[in-house]
């Protein structure tokens, strides 16, 4: 009867170490991936003037990084994990701009992929 309830406890224990270990490691598995965030920041950017496809928006993306903790460009310090795409577009419009040039941040929430914050023109 002893080595039963030694059992019980030992199964008990091992359950739980599975539920805790699942519990705590669910959010960082609920990031998107760079490629999710990636598609997502596109669908967003597509159309004038940052890409009418998007292999083009794709090349105007010339940096994307995960924050977890830290500073932003233009949200300022993360409270929330984000993915931050630094975006430079050539227009080909020097009265537009900077000179024709727009250089800026679109900044997603990690997990849902909706706007947090930019500094980019013309998107809603």
């Amino acid at each position: 009867m002893l080595w039963h309830k030694n059992r019980v406890l030992y199964l008990v224990a091992f359950y739980a170490a599975i539920a805790v270990s699942s519990a705590t490691s669910a959010p960082a598995g609920s990031f998107l991936s760079d490629r999710s965030a990636t598609t997502k920041a596109i669908a967003i950017l597509k159309g004038d003037p940052y890409g009418n496809s998007e292999s083009q928006v794709k090349a105007n993306i010339q940096q994307r990084r995960l924050v977890t903790d830290g500073m932003t460009k233009v949200c300022g310090p993360v409270k929330n994990p984000i993915w931050e795409f630094h975006v430079v577009v050539d227009t080909g419009k020097k009265e537009q701009f900077k000179n024709g040039v727009i250089d800026g941040y679109l900044v997603l929430d990690a997990r849902t992929g909706k706007i947090k914050c930019t500094n980019l023109p013309l998107l809603d």
